[in-house]
């Protein structure tokens, strides 16, 4: 009985489609368990202990969210872990190491959560996996670089992370090191319009404005049948995006949503004739 209340408690806090209070999580539970809400506090108080969940506060209000202080598994084939924990690697899996810091990305965001998922999936993607010719990644706002490592873990052969931000830069660098990634993986805080290459993939996880405005400029660094996989925005804005992206060529081949935010994955066609 315990193991299934915990399961609750757990899965009500990670689906959650905002940050949840200790009070809010010990209330639905009690209702959907049918347990007295000090059983609840009890699982809840064991699920931290154990590393599963963490407490986090905003604004003077704690809440209880997942926790990323021990290995986490991201998606199919990407398991997330601090440096310091040990993981026992099973076949098929990508570890990621990130060390804490200040820069965006440590994979507990749900915009992170979903471009990763997006990520495995393109990549696992036979289309992708039996290429011949070396595939070249983009990652834009690379934050902590969890997602260029991402590409690079996944077969991505070259990968540039691009950040204006001077701690991401070094953070990134940072984690790409401790992944010993350094010769696969550039940061850079080049600008976009300045770099000469072109890519096959590209993953940006920023807010909705900066991504509709890159629309143009990420069409032009991306290859003929490459993909772009967006993410960082609320699903009401999903539609106006994939019509700003439309307009040069992308169509949308996936979509994913996680507590109201949402992630579109799209390949970039020849334009018609209608679209031009």
């Amino acid at each position: 009985m315990i193991q299934e209340l915990k399961r609750i408690i757990y899965n009500t806090v990670v689906e959650a489609n905002r940050k949840m209070t200790p009070r809010e999580v010990e209330k639905a539970v009690a209702r959907a368990a049918g347990v007295d809400r000090k059983t609840v506090t009890l699982a809840i108080k064991n699920l931290v202990s154990l590393g599963e969940l963490t407490y986090t506060y905003l604004y003077g209000t704690s809440f209880l969210e997942r926790s990323f202080d021990r290995p986490v598994q991201a998606s199919k084939r990407i398991v997330i872990k601090p440096p310091d924990k040990v993981y026992q690697t099973q076949p098929g899996e990508v570890v990621i190491d990130i060390a804490g810091g200040a820069a965006f990305g440590d994979g507990a965001h749900p915009t992170t959560c979903l471009a990763l998922r997006a990520l495995d999936s393109v990549l696992g993607d036979n289309r992708y996996a039996d290429q011949k010719a070396p595939m070249k990644g983009l990652d834009v706002g690379t934050g902590t670089g969890i997602l260029a490592i991402a590409l690079a873990r996944l077969g991505v052969q070259k990968v540039v992370g691009l950040d204006i931000d001077p701690c991401a830069v070094s953070e990134a660098i940072h984690n790409v090191s401790l992944n010993g990634l350094a010769e696969q993986i550039t940061i850079t805080n080049t600008p976009l319009e300045e770099l000469a290459t072109y890519f096959s993939i590209i993953v940006a996880n920023l807010a909705y404005p900066t991504l509709k405005r890159l629309s143009s400029l990420l069409s032009e660094k991306m290859e003929m049948g490459g993909v772009v996989i967006l993410s960082g925005f609320k699903v009401s804005v999903c539609e106006d995006l994939a019509k700003a992206y439309a307009e040069y060529g992308f169509k949308v081949i996936q979509q994913e949503m996680e507590r109201g935010w949402a992630c579109l994955t799209l390949c970039k066609m020849a334009l018609t004739h209608e679209g031009i």
